[in-house]
């Protein structure tokens, strides 16, 4: 199938996010191995380059040129499933990603015996290849950010970025945003991001389903892609392009 007029043509940077990686499971959060094969394939076929977090960030606040055909790709809540089937697809066809990592997990608190939501612990993110898989932050129990006070949102991060110090762990000073979801009163959502940027956390990553601009006129509002299961290889490139697949 020819999809190349469907290749992203404008400005701006495709941040992808993706969560479970299993066989045979395909829904809102979930794509199979064969899915994300001929996802990362296509972006290999039509030239474009993965980054790794640190680049893209440098890229949004202006002070790096972006490659022609460059992708953001992110990976949410830490799944051990991302080790056992992202982790060798990534390693094959050499590119790179960001897995946002919630605290807790850290401390193998959200090693659950349910094979599909298993969380990767400390040993388990320690043994990954940063040239292939970078960590950042993901609150520390997925709070969300809309219906917490301001004060036990700031002392997640504070935690978090602890346990990431505590165990010795390289990591992005950076969040995507547990649900998407932002402080909703505007002065409590100014004062959260004059804190992060005091705490040096460099972007935070919200949904918004729209390709990021470049250069971010707001490093803590960067708008990600939600990829799917139930997209298939024709509607994954017109979301490369729009970001989603309703028109309006």
């Amino acid at each position: 199938m020819n999809l190349h007029w469907l290749v992203n043509k404008g400005k701006g940077i495709p941040v992808l996010m993706y969560h479970r990686i299993w066989p045979n499971v395909q829904d809102r959060i979930t794509q199979t191995p064969e899915q994300l094969r001929d996802q990362l394939s296509f972006l290999k076929q039509n030239g474009y380059r993965s980054l790794t977090l640190p680049e893209y960030i440098e890229i949004a606040k202006g002070n790096q040129h972006a490659p022609e055909k460059g992708v953001l790709i992110t990976f949410d809540d830490g799944y051990y499933n991302n080790l056992t089937y992202a982790y060798p697809l990534l390693q094959e066809l050499h590119f790179t990603a960001t897995i946002f990592v919630i605290g807790d997990s850290l401390e193998g608190n959200l090693s659950m015996d349910d094979p599909l939501n298993r969380k990767m612990n400390f040993e388990d993110l320690k043994s990954l290849d940063s040239k292939h898989f970078q960590l950042a932050m993901h609150g520390f129990h997925h709070e969300n950010f809309k219906t917490t006070s301001l004060t036990n949102v700031q002392s997640a991060l504070s935690r978090t970025i602890e346990i990431f110090q505590q165990h010795q762990l390289p990591f992005v000073r950076a969040l995507a945003y547990p649900y998407g979801a932002r402080p909703k009163d505007k002065q409590q959502f100014d004062q959260l991001k004059v804190w992060m940027n005091h705490h040096q956390i460099e972007a935070a990553f919200r949904i918004g389903n729209r390709v990021s601009t470049i250069p971010s006129t707001d490093m803590y509002e960067i708008k990600r892609i939600d990829i799917r299961g139930t997209d298939k290889i024709k509607e994954f490139a017109i979301k490369l392009q729009k970001g989603r697949l309703k028109p309006f």
